[in-house]
């Protein structure tokens, strides 16, 4: 069945006339008289009756009528829909967020989107970088904002990287190591530890650096992937943990405070992480570019750098 047979049919109900209808709709009466007839073959039924006055529908015209109209109605607004998607301006857009990017920038980057695309639906996903990424890798998510794949670790995906994260120990304000003057990596065993998952990138890291300078890592009393839980745990006790700086102002985490031993401090990029060769829709890539602008302006002397998995 065509479906310009179906928009034929409907105009010949509307004019109620063969002649009136073949004119509107630029044909000779005897190509609509023929698409009428081929339609009303395809589905078994005379749909009009037809004599000197017009046409008029039959019993079977009326039920296919409802359903031509309900056809038409969906073609109609499938193509506006699909001419939507392209401008960018509706459909669904899947993003993740590192705990960084939660509260800094991304918030205001989805306010500026909604105010040009309101019909946009963003569904908003937190969680470690490295879950993030391997979501991301699935194909579950558009893009997230996170830090960026170094060498091998996630070949499919390639990323932009927009600000620099840098990772520190830290503890609370009044920790005893502050009193020390030049605390070393040594001094952190004499502490207890709360520290994330030993399989994320964090604390392969951490144990890197450690290993380089002949430390086995620290067992942790505590173990949890919760930013926040690790951050009231610290207050007012002595337990350090590994963290990103930025992180502890995305907070507004006052307490906590980086430890100063340059041995354990390194920076990693972090922007925006994409599938290799995927294309996101326009939506996404609109709202990619509105978190490129705000972190070009919170970092307007850094340069973005292209990070890409190998």
């Amino acid at each position: 069945m065509e479906l310009r047979d179906i928009d034929y049919f409907l105009a010949v109900v509307a004019e109620r006339s063969m002649r009136a209808a073949a004119k509107r709709l630029g044909l000779t009466q005897p190509a609509l008289t023929k698409a009428i007839r081929r339609l009303e073959e395809e589905v078994g039924a005379q749909l009009l009756d037809r004599d000197a006055r017009g046409v008029a529908l039959t019993v079977y015209g009326r039920s296919f009528l409802r359903h031509a109209r309900s056809l038409q109605a969906g073609m109609t607004e499938a193509s506006s829909e699909i001419r939507a998607l392209a401008a960018g301006t509706a459909g669904l857009v899947r993003i993740g967020a590192g705990p960084r990017w939660q509260q800094r920038l991304l918030p205001e980057a989805i306010r500026r989107f909604r105010r040009d695309r309101p019909d946009v639906q963003l569904a908003v996903v937190g969680g470690a970088d490295d879950v993030l990424k391997e979501q991301l890798s699935a194909g579950e998510l558009d893009f997230i904002v996170a830090s960026i794949p170094e060498g091998t670790e996630f070949p499919a995906l390639e990323g932009q990287g927009l600000l620099a994260d840098e990772y520190r120990v830290v503890g609370d304000q009044d920790h005893p190591l502050r009193r020390k003057p030049q605390p070393t990596l040594a001094d952190l065993f004499d502490y207890p530890w709360v520290l994330p998952n030993p399989k994320t990138y964090l604390m392969a890291r951490f144990e890197a650096i450690l290993r380089a300078h002949g430390l086995s890592p620290p067992r942790p009393m505590i173990e949890t992937d919760l930013p926040t839980m690790r951050f009231a745990l610290m207050r007012g006790s002595e337990l350090l943990s590994v963290h990103i700086v930025g992180q502890l102002r995305a907070f507004r985490e006052t307490r906590i405070r980086p430890i100063e031993i340059e041995e354990a401090c390194w920076h990693r990029p972090s922007g925006l992480i994409r599938r290799r060769g995927v294309e996101p829709n326009p939506a996404a890539e609109a709202l990619m570019r509105i978190v490129e602008e705000l972190a070009l302006l919170e970092s307007p002397t850094a340069e973005t750098t292209e990070s890409v998995a190998a």
